[in-house]
């Protein structure tokens, strides 16, 4: 796989910025998406069609040469057209076995996303999700009245669905209009963190929610959000994956058992109705007839499977064309297959935004110590473990991911800093650890119990990490106190929210948005909930990133946060060791077309509203010939 990162570091002036922004109709709102670039790049080519026009009419030569050329796009966008998107066929996927809940805004699990984005919106939704550019859904157009408030004007005639389960609900209200009162709602009840009835619950974008200090609603359309500080990330947040809207009246009514997963307790306004959700068997959704988009979705109906827990009859499935797609957490088996049918399948790369990271718990004794810290961080061999875990398939990040491109610590920097070389240099970090190490009293402290995730372990080609990261410690301090075992996540997060968990090894969070500025903040901002490390360092973190949070030039933005980064793996990240983010190649038949970022890559964000809008069958390519095409439940 090419070593080009996905977003090249462009460095963009607040003027571009805005003037992206009102490209996407969102005046300042687009400040958000500075460091994507796209709009010179536009202009320029605009520039460039207008400048050959007029010089074309210099002479008759010239005019024929122009008007052979106009021909020839004509019949190429001809073309294009008989051979783009085509409608109907039934996209088929795989479901997972167990969801937490119904309701997205209290999933804290993207496979809930992966049903709900094809029956449910977003005030926005990301056009490409890798590099945040992002464009309306129930919002039409939008502005930035000021820095702190955002007016949006939500599109009028959007109905909640009208049929399905969901609809016949004796609580729902089908067929009615989306209005500013249901955004209300949607974001009231996630900022105070409860219930209708008062009980409190877990809202895991209460954070983000709560950046708004008021909202009004001058009419049925109109939204103003007025932020308690500027916030140019938060743009973005209106379009991430799990922002989907509930309808009040259905929600209220079944919230107290949201676990219980059943199709007639959802609603939505999207490209889909669902039909069905019965976890571990099927889960199907129809298109809507009446969304408000018209020339969208493509396809008929959606189909989920159970998900498969033998690795050999998913492959199977996929060889039999009974799953349009396939991938496996060993990429060799991925990849073995595609080489086998190298004309009838792709194989694209996806980053992964789930971050691999070992955690030290700095409230802890010991691990409080800044030097034992250190000492880990440095002591972690992170290209070892992703040649024996991956394949070589992953890049080393930093505080900030190398999937958030734009705001990450360049590979080549990373390369030389302590705790991410190799060969000699990787010696000398060797050396420097183990200094802390035995000033800090480690080998005095006895046996370390490094814990492991469970539902990491339990995937065969990884099954050796208990072993290997121990073993990596225990090489690295020359000693034998480290020893390496699993638990679950029900063990693991109720002592991960009391800070007292042990030192583990695992995923953190889906990162959810390309701008890492709020991820940096909710790390390690003194006033941060999710600051599990207890970090505390007003000067050297918190007033840089509350600047950049609030500044619309990029590079001034970039400096402040890269100003953050290196202080923080100064002193070993803090106990928060963020080692890499992998590559995962997934296999698909020819016939199943998408929206991609370019040649061979695939998304490294959830995209899940993209896939319910912009997926499609080809059924003029040849591996069509014997794909199954199961029928979704009906309305």
């Amino acid at each position: 796989m090419s070593e080009r990162n996905y977003w090249s570091r462009n460095r963009v002036s607040r003027r571009t910025a805005l003037r992206s922004g009102g490209l996407l109709g969102a005046g300042l709102a687009g400040a958000a998406l500075i460091g994507c670039g796209g709009s010179d790049e536009a202009e320029d080519a605009s520039a460039a069609t207008s400048s050959s026009a007029s010089s074309s009419s210099s002479s008759s030569s010239s005019s024929a040469a122009t008007q052979a050329a106009t021909q020839a796009a004509t019949q190429a966008a001809t073309q294009a057209a008989q051979t783009g998107p085509k409608r109907g066929g039934i996209g088929i996927g795989q479901s997972a076995t167990v969801y937490e809940s119904f309701d997205s805004h209290r999933t804290a699990a993207s496979p809930v996303l992966q049903i709900t984005s094809h029956f449910q919106n977003k005030l926005l939704r990301f056009s490409h999700p890798d590099k945040g550019e992002v464009v309306g859904d129930l919002v039409e157009t939008w502005e930035q009245a000021d820095p702190t408030t955002l007016v949006l004007h939500l599109r009028k005639g959007v109905k909640w669905h009208d049929e399905g389960p969901g609809a016949k609900n004796p609580a729902a209200a089908p067929g009615r209009e989306f209005v500013s009162s249901d955004v209300v709602w949607n974001l009231d009840r996630q900022m105070r963190g409860t219930l209708e009835d008062g009980t409190e619950a877990s809202f895991p974008r209460n954070g983000y929610w709560n950046q708004i200090g008021s909202i009004e609603t001058p009419d049925d359309y109109t939204v103003r959000l007025n932020l308690k500080a500027v916030d140019v990330t938060f743009i973005q947040g209106l379009a991430n994956e799990f922002n989907y809207m509930n309808q009040p009246e259905l929600m209220t009514a079944v919230e107290g058992k949201h676990s219980e997963i059943d199709a007639g307790n959802v609603i939505g306004t999207g490209p889909f109705v669902l039909t069905e959700w019965i976890p571990g068997e099927r889960v199907s959704a129809v298109r809507n007839p009446s969304y408000y988009d018209k020339t969208k979705p493509y396809l008929d109906g959606q189909v989920w499977i159970q998900n498969f827990t033998d690795p050999v009859a998913y492959r199977v499935a996929f060889e039999q064309k009974q799953v349009m797609g396939f991938t496996d957490p060993d990429p060799t088996v991925t990849l073995a297959m595609n080489a086998d049918k190298p004309d009838e399948t792709e194989v694209r790369y996806n980053g992964v935004a789930n971050t691999v990271a070992a955690y030290t718990n700095t409230n802890l004794p010991f691990w409080n110590d800044n030097r034992i810290t250190r000492a880990i961080d440095m002591a972690i061999d992170r290209r070892l473990i992703i040649q024996q875990l991956h394949g070589g398939l992953a890049k080393v990040s930093g505080p900030v991911t190398w999937i958030q491109g734009a705001w990450a610590i360049p590979q080549e920097d990373l390369a030389t800093t302590p705790g991410y070389q190799s060969g000699a240099e990787r010696e000398k970090d060797l050396i420097e650890a183990n200094k802390y190490w035995q000033a800090a009293g480690g080998p005095g402290h006895g046996e370390i119990e490094w814990t492991i995730a469970k539902l990491w372990s339990d995937r065969a080609s990884w099954a050796i990490t208990p072993d290997l990261i121990s073993q990596m410690f225990n090489d690295a301090f020359a000693t034998s106190q480290f020893k390496g075992v699993s638990k679950t996540y029900g063990e693991i997060i109720p002592s991960w929210f009391a800070k007292t968990f042990d030192p583990f090894f695992a995923w953190i969070p889906n990162i959810e948005i390309p701008d890492a500025r709020a991820d940096m903040k909710s790390a390690f901002h003194s006033t941060s909930a999710a600051n599990i490390w207890s970090v505390n360092e007003p000067d050297k973190i918190d007033a840089p990133l509350d600047a950049a949070l609030s500044e619309f030039d990029y590079e001034t933005a970039y400096d402040l946060v890269r100003g953050v980064q290196d202080f923080v793996v100064e002193n070993g990240q803090f106990g928060r060791h963020i080692a890499y983010n992998y590559v995962v190649p997934a296999l698909s038949w020819n016939y199943r077309k998408m929206t991609y970022p370019g040649d061979g890559e695939g998304w490294s964000f959830l995209s899940g509203s993209l896939w319910a809008h912009d997926a499609w069958i080809d059924t003029d390519d040849p591996t069509w010939e014997g794909a199954s095409q199961p029928a979704p439940t009906p309305l």
